[in-house]
């Protein structure tokens, strides 16, 4: 067994698909600099954008600097294929790595929260996945709902019929990343129940 205990040093990559999300954005990207874990990276892949999806990252990535934040253009495949993209990517390094949606705005201690949790999971062999439940918010941010709270075994027999996590929530570590790299990008319909039966197929622990 390989121990590991989370330091300042691990670096979470965020993995951010974006596609004519120009009217949302900019929030999420100010609730990611808001983080209260600050080592972090932006990857963005863009699959085609004709509004200002691209001169929104572009200024970002000009305050920010090209180190914090670097734009991808997609395969232009759909979302699952274009988060696929830069998950099996296996030049995208990093200790770990977080799901990101276009239109979402993260709770500031988000990245803290699972980090804490990953760091309880010091075993560098093992893949291991967080997520939480959705809060589902109207445009001024009040809430009026949540995801499903599902109560079934996080095993890869309950994986086959249902993913319990939403990817906008995951965070993983780098042997989940490895999982996707070696299968490379497949025809499935979803890269977040992918990467769920993925880890949950070979022992790993959600």
């Amino acid at each position: 067994m390989s121990s590991h205990f989370v330091t300042s040093s691990d670096q979470v990559v965020i993995l951010m698909c974006t596609y004519n999300g120009a009217e949302f954005l900019s929030g999420q990207l100010d609730s990611i600099a808001a983080q209260t874990y600050t080592n972090w990276r932006l990857v963005v892949s863009d699959d085609g954008s004709s509004d200002d999806t691209v001169l929104i990252l572009q200024a970002y990535q000009r305050q920010w600097g090209v180190d914090k934040l670097e734009i991808r253009f997609g395969p232009r495949q759909g979302f699952c294929q274009n988060f696929l993209s830069i998950s099996c990517d296996p030049t995208i390094t990093g200790s770990f790595f977080a799901f990101c949606d276009q239109d979402d705005v993260w709770l500031k201690h988000k990245l803290t929260v699972a980090v804490m949790y990953l760091s309880t999971k010091p075993d560098l062999t093992c893949p291991y996945l967080y997520c939480g439940r959705t809060i589902y918010v109207q445009e001024n941010l009040k809430i009026y709902g949540y995801s499903s709270n599902f109560d079934f075994p996080k095993t890869f027999r309950n994986a086959l019929v249902q993913s319990i996590a939403g990817g906008n929530t995951m965070v993983f570590n780098s042997a989940a990343k490895r999982l996707l790299e070696i299968w490379g990008p497949q025809p499935v319909q979803s890269h977040d129940w992918w990467l769920y039966l993925l880890v949950t197929g070979v022992g790993g622990q959600v």
